[in-house]
Parts: C-alpha cells; structure tokens; sequence
C-alpha cells in the first residue's frame, strides 16, 4: 500500500498547524535523521536556533498500527508530530518531545515504538498530547536563547546589614552555638545553590560586590582579595570582582543591569527602594530576575515583582549552622 499521499496530507497539516501559532516552517531538502521539516528562528544574538521535526501520518480503525522512531534520531532539538485520521474523517495531531518518546517501547532494531488505535488516542497520555496553544508555547520556550551567562550583583551596604540581622536572628534561636565569621565565597556559593535556576554544567558566573568607601563590610565577612574565583559543585567558574566605590552603589548596579539584562541571567542581591523603579521598568518590559533580598523590613526596603529569596539562608550555612537549623 502507498502511504505517500497519508505522509504528505500529514505534512500539509502540521505545517499549517505551526504556521496558525506563527512558527517559521520549512521543508528540509535534505534526509536530516528522518525528519521532514524544520522551524528556525533568529535569536538576538544572531544565532540561527532550529528544531527538526518528523511527521508521521495513520489511518486509524479497531486494529493497531505502530509508529517507530530510530533511538539514533532522538535527540534535543527533534521533535515528533503524528498526525491520524479515520474513517469518519475525524482528525488528530499529537506531538511529542524526545523525553516522551523515550517512554516507549525500545524494538529489536533500536527503534522506539508505540502502538495505536481509535480507541487507545482516547487514553489520557495521548490526549494530553494533542496539539494546542499549550504545546506551541513550549516549541517556542525550546527555541529561546539559551543564556550562557549568569551574573551576580551584590549590593555591600544591603549584605553588611544583612549579615548584622542573621547574626542577632541566628544568635537569639542557637545561643549555645558560635557562629563564625562567614567567607565571601561561601556566601556567593550558598546564593548560587539557593537560587541559580539554571545550573548547567561548565557555565561562567560573573559576581561583581559593590563597596562603599563609607560602609565597612569587611569587619562583618572575610574577603579573601588574592583568591576570588572558585567551581560550583556543578562545574560553573565563578569570577568575584569586587568594586570599591564613593559613587551610590545603587546607581551603579542599576548602569549594569541596563547593559547585561539581554544576555545574562540575572541575580540580584539587593532590598533598597532605590532599585524599584528600575525593576519595575525592566519587569514591564518581560525580562526575569531573581531578587535575593532579607525576609527583615525595616521600612526601606522595596517592593518587586520579581521572585525572591532570602538571603539570610545564605548567610546563615556560612555561619556554620546545618539546613535544618536555618
């Protein structure tokens, strides 16, 4: 039997199905691992990103027919479309990503393959896989830039108040205890295990500590000036400079925020009504952030948008205490 004309009725759909969420398709002129099709899209940063995609057409009745997909094409940037049709004409399309392709069953010729039928696309895993503005969303998240960097701001007047606060708070609820002077590099790292969303492996971390000349954090934590670099426990480099400065800090890491916001993942550790409307323009704008602020008010810290997390966490394993006494 001929499933040309299946196969090539099934490519017409899916693409007019990507084109309706405004994807750029095109047909690969090209046998690219068994895929069909492609989306690219332009990223900022001039890079070409792309996702191949197979299509697969069935005619479905009361018997099964299977869809098989060799391990080999799986890879991150495949996606699978598998479009049926039965005999009332009722239409279907599912997609499915390389980590639900792998639940499948694994065949004698190192082929993933599933089995189908009118009755098992009713089942709940298929019909979570119909195509819709949900699933478009996430072809559209895979297409993003991935960010290669991620930098730090840390404001030294929040962090030297910040530390004087977990001291008092950590003191009053472990009085037994000692707590020692904390590191600079233990405090960055526990930020970094506390809020870096994205810890892949062999990436940079950029730390930059704005001083003030007038304030005097180095009484509260121990900066060590000829050693400021270390590796996460995930593998990333993390670089600590460090900028003494008689300017207002706040204005300063806003200039930076200005200039890195597009490539970088940002964290900043900061809590002065300074930085809101800064933020707050940057948030109406669509960019993220994570805010590590202190779960203390005083009346002058700010209000964000942003997500947040307390850094008092932080300070407190570089006194020395345990998880479970935080």
């Amino acid at each position: 039997m001929d499933n040309k004309p299946l196969e090539k009725q099934a490519q017409s759909f899916i693409i007019s199905q990507l084109i309706k969420f405004d994807f750029k398709v095109n047909e690969l002129s090209f046998d690219e691992k068994g895929s069909d099709l492609y989306i690219i899209k332009q990223s900022k940063k001039h890079h070409l990103k792309y996702l191949t995609i197979q299509c697969k057409g069935r005619k479905l009745n009361d018997k099964n027919t299977s869809v098989r997909i060799p391990i080999s094409y799986v890879e991150n940037n495949f996606i699978l479309f598998i479009y049926t049709i039965d005999d009332e004409k009722n239409e279907n399309l599912f997609l499915f990503f390389p980590e639900q392709i792998k639940e499948w069953k694994i065949n004698t010729k190192n082929e993933y393959s599933v089995s189908i039928n009118k009755e098992r696309i009713k089942q709940i895993d298929f019909q979570e896989k119909i195509f819709n503005r949900q699933l478009a969303y996430k072809i559209d998240e895979l297409l993003k830039d991935v960010k290669e960097y991620t930098s730090i701001f840390i404001d030294g007047i929040f962090l030297e108040k910040s530390i004087d606060w977990a001291y008092k708070t950590y003191s009053k609820i472990w009085p037994e205890k000692k707590l020692k002077k904390p590191d600079l590099i233990d405090v960055i790292n526990n930020i970094l295990e506390f809020y870096n969303r994205y810890k892949t492996e062999k990436k940079i971390i950029n730390c930059t500590l704005f001083l003030s000349s007038s304030f005097s954090l180095e009484q509260r934590i121990n900066i060590d000036y000829e050693n400021l670099k270390f590796q996460t426990k995930n593998g990333n480099q993390v670089r600590i400079l460090i900028n003494k400065t008689n300017e207002i800090i706040a204005f300063e890491i806003c200039e930076e925020l200005d200039r890195l916001i597009d490539n970088d993942n940002i964290v900043l550790v900061a809590s002065d009504q300074i930085y809101e409307h800064e933020l707050s323009q940057l948030k109406s704008k669509g960019y993220d952030m994570i805010i590590v602020r202190s779960n203390y008010h005083d009346g002058s810290d700010m209000y964000s948008e942003f997500r947040w997390g307390d850094v008092t966490l932080a300070i407190g394993l570089a006194f020395g205490l345990e998880r479970h006494e935080l």
